[in-house]
């Protein structure tokens, strides 16, 4: 089950990569979602786990989205 706040911080993740072109780090992400940054880090850790994002460990801003084929 997705939680609310999880689909939250994707909706954010995705916003600001079309916007900026590079991806938040995770203080932008914990202050734009009202979290504390422990909290961004275990919904990246979830939404990574999902499948949604994908990220390179002890690399600053190296969240990517992850596009999946429409299954149609």
């Amino acid at each position: 089950m997705q939680s609310q706040t999880t689909e939250s911080v994707f909706t954010f993740i995705e916003a600001y990569i079309a916007q900026e072109g590079i991806a938040p780090s995770q203080r932008e992400i914990a202050e734009a979602c009202y979290l504390a940054p422990s909290a961004v880090l275990r919904h990246l850790d979830r939404l990574e786990a999902w499948g949604r994002i994908a990220r390179l460990p002890n690399k600053a801003r190296s969240i990517r989205l992850v596009i999946t084929p429409d299954p149609n």
